[in-house]
C-alpha cells in the first residue's frame, strides 16, 4: 500500500503537469506510455505463443504524432496501413497463415494509441478543464473505490476477472467521480445535473476499462501487465480506467459541442 501510495504521489503530479502544459509535453508523455503498453501487450500475446510483428511499435509513434500535428485524417490512414501491412505479413508466409496473429497485433497497437490519443484530442480541442476533469475524476474514482471497497466490500460479482472489486467499492468510486464533476461543472459550462451524468460515466466507463483489461491478463495467465510503476504494474495496470473514461468524455464534449 505504501509503494502503491508513494508512486501515485510521484507519478500523478508529472502527469498533471503535462496535462496542463499539454501540446509537445503531453505528446512525448502519452507516446512514451502508448509504445509501453505496446510492449506489454505484445508480451500478452508471447505468453499465448501468438507471434508478434514489430511493425506495432512503430503505430504509437506515427499516430500520436499525426494526432499532435491536428492530421486526424492521417491517423485513420495510419491504421488502415497497419491493418494491410499485417495482413501482407501474414500473406508473405503463407501457408503458414494465421487470422488470429494479424486480429491480436492489430489489438496489441491499436488498443493503447487510439485510447491514449484520445486523451490528446480532449486536450487539445476541450481544453484544459475538460482533460483535468478527466484525469481526476478517474482518480477520484479509484481512490474512493479502493478505500470504500477495503472497509465494506462484499459483493463481488466479478471474482472470476478481478476478485478484489466489489459492488460496495464501484458504487464508492461513483461517489468520488460525480463529486469531481459537481465542482467544476460551471467551469465546464455544463448545468450541475448534467455534470453528475458524466461522473457516472466516467466511473462506469472507467470501471469497464479496468475490468476489461484484467480479463487479458486472466486470460494469459499474468497478474500484473509489467513491473514499470511499484505498487501499481504496467502502464495498462494504471491508465486501463483512463483510457476508456478519457474517450467517453472526448466523445461527449463532441457530442454536446456539434
Amino acid at each position: 500500500m505504501l509503494t502503491q501510495v508513494l508512486t501515485g504521489l510521484v507519478g500523478l503530479p508529472i502527469f498533471l503537469v503535462a496535462i496542463y502544459a499539454g501540446a509537445l509535453p503531453l505528446t512525448l508523455l502519452t507516446m512514451v506510455l502508448a509504445i509501453i503498453a505496446v510492449v506489454e501487450m505484445q508480451n500478452f500475446l508471447r505468453a499465448k505463443s501468438i507471434a508478434t510483428s514489430s511493425l506495432v511499435y512503430w503505430f504509437p509513434i506515427l499516430y500520436l504524432w499525426a494526432v499532435h500535428a491536428g492530421a486526424v485524417w492521417l491517423g485513420l490512414q495510419l491504421v488502415v496501413a497497419l491493418c494491410a501491412a499485417l495482413l501482407v505479413r501474414q500473406l508473405i508466409t503463407f501457408p503458414a497463415f494465421s487470422l488470429a496473429e494479424v486480429g491480436a497485433n492489430l489489438l496489441a497497437a491499436l488498443y493503447p494509441s487510439l485510447l491514449l490519443g484520445n486523451l490528446l484530442l480532449l486536450r487539445a480541442e476541450a481544453g484544459l478543464i475538460w482533460a483535468f476533469a478527466a484525469v481526476v475524476g478517474v482518480w477520484a474514482y479509484d481512490s474512493f473505490a479502493y478505500l470504500i471497497g477495503v472497509q465494506f466490500g462484499r459483493l463481488r460479482p466479478w471474482r472470476d476477472i478481478s476478485p478484489k472489486k466489489s459492488v460496495e467499492g464501484a458504487l464508492g468510486g461513483l461517489l468520488g467521480s460525480v463529486l469531481v464533476f459537481a465542482l467544476v461543472h460551471d467551469y465546464l459550462r455544463i448545468a450541475l445535473t448534467g455534470a453528475i451524468a458524466l461522473g457516472i460515466l466516467v466511473g462506469v466507463v472507467g470501471q469497464l476499462g479496468d475490468l476489461a483489461e484484467s480479463a487479458l491478463k486472466r486470460y494469459v495467465g499474468v497478474k500484473d501487465s509489467g513491473t514499470l510503476l511499484p505498487g501499481h504494474g504496467g502502464v495498462l495496470d494504471r491508465f486501463d480506467s483512463l483510457m476508456f473514461s478519457a474517450t467517453a468524455v472526448y466523445w461527449i464534449w463532441t457530442a454536446i459541442t456539434l
